[in-house]
């Protein structure tokens, strides 16, 4: 490499760097403060709870605010590398010697790349664990002396087989599984409910599920049978079930990847679980679209407008960004768009409009 470009790379790919680094800080330091001031008396109502349960909830907390916030980070970091170049007439001297836009950009670019990389590689080792642990220590009321997490999915609901299904919990005993505060609501061919069952327990066996303390109800003649136990007849293994209240964004990716094989052998929705497994590669991909946003704080002409206009223009593109993608991979979920197009058409979008932006600027 030329020593001059060796050096304006790692000049300007440093510059980025403390600023991303600088931002993504902030961020962490302020939002965790004040999600732990509302979340503390909640925290230390637990008995026994004290300054241990404070820590381990930032160490649990921390890693989900800076995973959401790294690509935000790395677009105010790069507007704010580019303005300050701008403003010292740094990016006007790079023009003059003959360095193309594409040049200018690339060490931010390459320094963005390596951001995406370690983005993916700590989510999915680190937030991922941090986020189930803090869910299921949240839905346990912040209990001190909390035994270790075991494969129990809580509050299920669920449709499946025209049945739509409801338990308080559903847990694994050994080779047994069992449910809990079981309600079944029958559906008709219009999507009607014509039955409803009520039992204390279900436990699976012998490739069927037997309800215990059952109370039935038909809905369209109000009769009302009670019985000590009956057998549910359902295609509704427990595999699937579980497969079917997974929480896509608190499963490691190997997991989620068998889940979905396990809904598509059973012919169920896949669309949500789809859509999450794909989000896991789009979200760190979003910080290499940054660098193509927020350019035009550093290389408009200014009779097009003041430097903070360029720079407010650059972020703004950035924010358009992240609601579209969040309302993409909200549609994705919902089944009303392709899972990949949820996860990755934002993406693509962006791609060519922060790559038209700097064909013009080249112009």
């Amino acid at each position: 490499m030329n020593p001059v470009r060796g050096i304006f790379t790692l000049y300007v790919g440093r510059m980025f760097l403390i600023r991303f680094l600088g931002l993504l800080i902030f961020f962490v330091i302020v939002l965790q403060m004040l999600d732990l001031l509302n979340q503390s008396s909640e925290i230390m109502a637990a008995e026994g709870a004290g300054g241990a349960s404070l820590v381990r909830y930032i160490m649990l907390r921390a890693p989900m605010i800076a995973s959401q916030f790294t690509p935000f980070a790395a677009l105010l970091g790069i507007v704010l590398t580019l303005a300050g170049l701008s403003h010292t007439s740094e990016i006007t001297v790079m023009r003059a010697a003959g360095m193309s836009v594409y040049r200018v950009l690339f060490p931010i670019g390459f320094v963005c790349a390596l951001i995406a990389i370690a983005h993916f590689t700590l989510h999915e080792t680190i937030t991922i664990k941090s986020t189930d642990a803090l869910e299921y220590w949240e839905v346990n009321d912040f209990a001190v002396d909390l035994p270790p997490k075991t494969d129990t999915r809580t509050d299920v609901r669920i449709a499946f087989d025209g049945e739509l299904v409801s338990a308080a919990s559903a847990a694994r005993s050994g080779n047994a599984i069992l449910l809990s505060g079981v309600t079944i609501y029958g559906l008709d061919n219009e999507g009607l409910i014509n039955q409803v069952i009520e039992a204390r327990a279900a436990r699976y066996e012998a490739g069927a599920w037997r309800l215990y303390n059952v109370i039935s109800m038909d809905v369209n003649t109000n009769d009302v049978t009670e019985s000590d136990d009956a057998i549910w007849t359902n295609s509704l293994d427990p595999e699937l079930l579980f497969a079917l209240t997974l929480e896509p964004d608190r499963t490691s990716l190997g997991e989620l990847v068998s889940k979905i094989r396990q809904l598509n052998a059973d012919r169920a929705d896949t669309r949500e679980p789809m859509t999450s497994l794909l989000s896991r590669f789009s979200k760190p991909l979003a910080t290499l679209v940054m660098p193509l946003l927020g350019a035009i704080a550093g290389f408009g002409i200014h009779r097009q407008g003041v430097l903070l206009a360029r720079a407010v223009t650059g972020s703004a593109l950035g924010f358009t960004y992240f609601v579209a993608e969040n309302m993409a991979l909200a549609l994705g979920k919902l089944g009303v768009l392709p899972a990949i197009i949820g996860a990755f058409f934002p993406f693509a979008l962006f791609m060519v409009v922060g790559f038209s932006i700097l064909v013009a600027m080249e112009n």
